[in-house]
């Protein structure tokens, strides 16, 4: 009788920077060691099925007995961060309830590379997803996916019409920049992803970063411009960059000194400003939520020339 075909590794690899990483350090952070125990008790169950993990009840409940303190409740919580920091595919999670990842696919390849057996295809990332056919994807093999990935970085970095940025691009660029989006960011965030695509709000992100704002202000600053484009009914990227490139334009010429006086216009001090206090000292209230007395415009312009003065 043959020999029953192995899915599972017995073993996987563990980065050696893997406390340190700033997944790791933000599951520490919100979770403390039991999430990161999770974090790792995880990975061993998806790599023991193979390369992906069905997400349901039982496996709740299975891996969250197994680590004192983890609820089914929490081990869900966790599992929904992983999701937002890319560990796992948001939409193959959203679609099937499937926990995988292309980096897990590569690395599922490789172990089983001498293998004799077909190569998998059920939730393959890169799969050719074509009734007639179950051949994966070339874009797999190696150097198919060093010049796909360089393709892809140079189209996300300039946030190309095409780039296809997802929603999961779009939290990790801010994460890159001021950290995991708060319990006050992410339902904007969300809300910003339900009336722009994804490669908009990744672009009013990248416009914040290039004007080097801080985690202290980049809600209200990102916040300014997609008001800004959504009062202008602007929907698309060039739209958006055209309207960025505008607005830039505008500030600088009306910082040039000109040949007479003209009224300037009374600019709005922000709260955290006044009696000497800083923003991050300000403590969060029902009115955080909202515009502060500064304009939209008003407030970019400031900002920028904050930038500008460094």
């Amino acid at each position: 009788m043959a020999r029953p075909v192995k899915e599972g590794l017995d073993y996987f690899p563990l980065d050696v920077d893997f406390a340190v990483n700033d997944k790791t350090e933000a599951i520490m952070g919100e979770f403390g060691p039991k999430g990161v125990l999770f974090m790792i008790y995880l990975l061993s169950a998806v790599y023991q099925n193979g390369y992906y993990l069905q997400w349901n009840k039982l496996k709740q409940m299975q891996l969250a007995n197994r680590i004192e303190g983890v609820s089914p409740e929490l081990a869900n919580q966790i599992v929904n961060r992983l999701i937002a920091y890319g560990t796992f595919s948001e939409e193959l999670f959203n679609s099937a309830k499937v926990l995988t990842s292309q980096r897990i696919q590569e690395t599922y390849e490789d172990a089983t590379k001498r293998r004799k057996s077909q190569k998998p295809t059920k939730y393959w990332i890169n799969v050719d997803i074509n009734k007639d056919t179950s051949v994966v994807n070339v874009d797999i093999n190696p150097q198919s996916k060093v010049n796909k990935s360089k393709s892809n970085k140079s189209k996300v970095n300039n946030y190309d019409d095409d780039a296809g940025v997802t929603r999961e691009q779009v939290i990790n660029d801010w994460t890159n920049l001021w950290g995991f989006p708060n319990g006050i960011a992410r339902p904007e965030i969300d809300e910003w992803l339900e009336e722009f695509k994804p490669e908009v709000i990744a672009y009013a992100i990248w416009v914040a970063g290039e004007h080097q704002i801080k985690s202290n202000a980049c809600l209200k600053y990102v916040r300014a411009i997609v008001a800004g484009w959504k009062k202008r009914n602007i929907t698309t990227l060039e739209q958006a960059k055209k309207a960025a490139a505008n607005h830039d334009d505008r500030v600088k010429s009306e910082r040039k000194p000109s040949g007479y006086s003209k009224p300037r216009r009374k600019e709005v001090t922000p709260k955290w400003m006044q009696n000497g206090a800083s923003q991050a000292d300000s403590k969060p209230n029902s009115s955080d939520n909202q515009q502060d007395d500064m304009s939209d415009e008003a407030f970019l312009a400031f900002m920028n020339s904050q930038e500008e003065a460094k």
